[in-house]
């Protein structure tokens, strides 16, 4: 997860809540002349708006047990488990079918930004932004009544992202101060590398599963070896100038995309970092992601203004405007299924593109304010969504038929 001030997560990505008044609405040196006879009609009626104007639900399943935002999720692999964590400094392990409470992972003291299973699921790590992080030992036997054990417990500085290993049982922490915390679990042998006094804003791990891409507020890139915790390989200083956002590597590991929030993308070769191209996009630039198959060849781009574009990755072209600026809500989170292309929006809209022709094949809704992180569970062809309004739900991924 990304844009975490230092102090504490924005309730709101853009700071400002949709109120549905239009141009005749009421100032507030109006509100002295309106008199209310009765306070709880007015509660009443409030309730009646908010439910008016929430759109109609796809999901499949909803969970509702957080207080506040819901700010990261993941899916066991299995698809029948999820897990949230959220502003209300807790993290929940739910089923996907039911929405029933499985774990309630306690303890946390500040509001949790990183969740995630092990890639072969017995492990699950949450980690809050003041840096407390704690690895459970899943236990997901039908008739289990004991808590899940912690088995690795940290006191990092403040956190502002987390990832695991796709395919060790290693856990990646990037901190404030520029630090990257890598542990082995359950051993919890750790290693640091040492960032610049800068904060990391991401991290991405690439597919040889020995190096990792971060990040940081002052436009730098690090290409990191984690056997011997050394840079190996740094976009030139000035490329980016400004806070780097958003980093994807391409499926072969041939080349690194990296941008940051002037609009600015620049592809450079993951071996020593020599520019490709910059590619100029519009401000706000928020999400990048390679699709994962090398034969489509393609990557995509989407801002919190509302673009949504797709490009030709050998030539750096522009191939599709999916979403236009001012046409569309802004893009929070994006991630690819085979050739399809599949963004939350800051409308709690959840939109899925064919890369081939640019169209939108289909809106699924339910949420009523900003998709705050999303993943999506390849057995059971699952999509699930956290949000700002509190919820976290479940939506079933229907493949396009030819």
């Amino acid at each position: 997860m990304r844009g975490l001030s230092e102090d504490t997560p924005p309730s709101s990505i853009n700071g400002d809540e949709i109120t549905g008044m239009d141009d005749d609405g009421i100032y507030f040196e109006e509100m002295e002349e309106i008199q209310f006879d009765d306070e709880e009609m007015v509660d009443d009626q409030e309730e009646e708006d908010t439910e008016m104007i929430r759109p109609e639900d796809h999901a499949t399943t909803v969970f509702n047990k957080h207080n506040g935002s819901v700010f990261c999720c993941d899916f066991h692999p299995n698809g029948k488990v999820a897990v949230t964590g959220g502003e209300d400094d807790k993290a929940f392990v739910w089923s996907t079918e039911t929405g029933e409470v499985i774990m309630d992972c306690i303890g946390h003291k500040d509001s949790v930004i990183f969740v995630g299973f092990s890639f072969d699921g017995a492990f699950l790590a949450t980690v809050d932004m003041c840096g407390l992080i704690k690895v459970w030992k899943v236990n997901l036997e039908e008739n289990q009544q004991e808590p899940w054990s912690v088995v690795f417990e940290y006191e990092a500085d403040d956190l502002s992202w987390g990832l695991w290993h796709f395919g060790a049982r290693v856990l990646i922490c990037g901190a404030v101060t520029g630090d990257i915390y890598v542990f082995k679990i359950p051993s919890g042998d750790t290693k640091v590398l040492q960032g610049h006094n800068v904060r990391t804003d991401c991290g991405k791990m690439f597919h040889d599963g020995v190096r990792l891409a971060a990040g940081y507020e002052d436009g730098t890139v690090k290409v990191w070896d984690l056997k011997t915790a050394t840079v190996v390989s740094q976009i030139p200083p000035g490329i980016h100038q400004i806070r780097v956002t958003a980093i994807d590597i391409h499926p072969d590991n041939s080349l690194m995309l990296s941008i940051a929030t002037d609009g600015k993308a620049v592809m450079t070769t993951s071996s020593n970092g020599k520019v490709v191209a910059q590619m100029e996009a519009e401000n706000d630039l928020e999400v990048v992601a390679f699709s994962p198959d090398p034969q489509l060849g393609y990557f995509a781009l989407g801002t919190l203004n509302g673009s949504v574009t797709i490009w030709d990755t050998a030539r750096q072209m522009l191939r599709h405007h999916c979403a236009k600026s001012q046409e569309s809500d802004g893009v929070t989170k994006m991630i690819w299924i085979k050739d399809e292309l599949v963004t939350g929006c800051l409308d709690g809209s959840v939109r899925v593109y064919e890369a081939r022709s640019g169209n939108r094949r289909v809106v699924l809704t339910g949420h009523w304010s900003e998709i705050l992180d999303l993943t999506y569970n390849e057995k059971e062809k699952l999509i699930l969504t956290t949000s700002d309004d509190g919820t976290a739900r479940i939506f079933k991924y229907n493949e396009r038929t030819e």
